[in-house]
């Protein structure tokens, strides 16, 4: 029996190369496979560490804004509770301006209450009671109406009075008043046909008086009155004067040399036989006048003259106030004479200031104004009768009148009023004349 060999046969070198060439490659597969096993854990503990960091950000943002969040909030609560304090305060005023207006609401009906009632009363009493209590009001406006006439003067004032007056008569509607009002037509047709006098006409007057007085000129010449050209030429004495005129062509050039000095010479010969002159025409002024006083004044006395004037003004316009006619006549005659006196009459201002005064001094300011005596006389004749019928009505028996036989019969108080009180006249009787105008 033979003995095989089972083993293996050994090897070539050309069967080796494969099988090193595999391990080889093998190897390199692994170590790929292990480089990118461990560039992936790499990526993913990096990914780790970013998402670590993200959320750790967004952890602090987060707590921030839930702080912030929370102090708004607590803010806000606090606002809220300092709202509702103001405005807790706010409706308690409201309530205590509330109850207050109500309180004040129920005292105004209750006054409109007894207002109401009273004039109710007062014209139950004025209606079906006496007359007197009518008489009594219209005799207070006739009666201011009078003062108001009396003393100042005012008509306007004194046309309102009885215009009340006629108002409540016609309110009143009493038959045997009617005499009374046509006597109060009567005086209201006079008062209104009056004419008045225009105060702050005069007054304007006065005052434009007053300012020619201090700038009209004098007969002498003085610093209040010193004419504009004199002022002019004084300022600019010895000076060359050029006028333009844009219509002339233009001026020559200034000649040169001897030309010069001739032109000069002979400018200045000129001015100065213009100054000798004017010199000269100063030296003899013919004028006429009244008082030869008027030319002797010096400057400070026709200062003061010119004020005396200004207080004469100034005085009659206090007259023109109070309606004093001798004072205002007396001022502005006399300014009027000193104004033709003592001022220039040649200037339009001293004219226009002497044609004022005389103006002023003929104009009339005190006016007779009419009455309402008629008025008042109507009053008393309404009153008298009135209280004779009150008299006759207290003093009427209850049972049937006396005889015819006992005519002198006087009254309860013995003072005679009971026999006259029969021939006490029913209607309102007026003065004669009270209803003419």
């Amino acid at each position: 029996m033979t003995d095989t060999d089972h083993s293996s046969p050994a090897p070539t070198p050309e069967s080796a190369k494969p099988a090193s060439a595999l391990a080889t490659a093998q190897a390199g597969t692994e170590r790929k496979r292990l480089g990118g096993a461990a560039m992936a854990v790499i990526l993913l503990v990096l990914l780790a560490l970013v998402l670590g960091g993200a959320l750790f950000y967004q952890n602090r943002q987060y707590r921030a804004l839930r702080a912030d969040l929370q102090e708004q909030h607590r803010q806000s609560i606090q606002i809220v509770q300092e709202t509702r304090a103001q405005a807790g305060q706010a409706l308690s005023l409201v309530q205590a301006q509330a109850a207050r207006l109500q309180e004040l609401s129920d005292d105004l009906d209750a006054t409109t209450g007894q207002v109401q009632e009273l004039d109710q009363a007062l014209r139950m009493m004025t209606d079906s009671g006496s007359d007197l209590l009518l008489l009594n009001d219209i005799d207070h406006l006739v009666t201011i109406a009078q003062q108001q006439l009396a003393l100042g003067g005012n008509v306007a004032n004194a046309i309102i009075s009885l215009e009340a007056a006629q108002a409540q008569l016609a309110r009143a509607n009493r038959p045997g008043l009617a005499a009374l009002q046509q006597s109060i037509n009567g005086d209201l047709d006079r008062l209104r046909a009056v004419a008045t006098i225009d105060l702050p006409a005069l007054t304007a007057r006065i005052d434009r008086l007053s300012d020619l007085v201090g700038s009209a000129p004098l007969l002498i010449p003085d610093a209040a009155a010193q004419p504009a050209g004199d002022v002019a030429s004084a300022s600019v004495a010895g000076a060359p004067v050029v006028a333009s005129n844009p219509g002339q062509p233009p001026a020559e050039p200034a000649a040169e040399g001897w030309r010069a000095v001739a032109a000069e010479a002979w400018q200045w010969t000129r001015d100065v036989a213009g100054m000798v002159s004017q010199d000269l025409r100063a030296l003899f002024d013919v004028r006429r006048v009244d008082d030869a006083a008027a030319l002797l004044m010096s400057p400070d006395q026709a200062l003061r003259f010119r004020e005396v004037l200004k207080q004469r003004a100034v005085t009659a316009q206090l007259a023109l106030m109070m309606h004093q006619s001798r004072i205002w006549q007396a001022e502005l005659d006399q300014l009027s004479k000193a104004i033709d006196q003592r001022y220039d009459m040649r200037a339009e201002s001293s004219r226009e200031a002497l044609r004022i005064a005389r103006d002023l001094r003929d104009t009339a300011i005190e006016l007779k104004l009419p009455t309402v005596d008629n008025s008042l006389a109507a009053i008393a004749a309404a009153r008298d009768a009135a209280a004779a019928e009150d008299g006759q009505d207290g003093n009427m028996p209850d049972d049937p009148a006396p005889d015819d036989s006992a005519p002198d019969a006087s009254g309860p108080d013995g003072s005679g009023q009971g026999d006259t009180a029969p021939a006490a006249p029913s209607p309102v009787v007026a003065p004669a004349g009270a209803g003419t105008v």
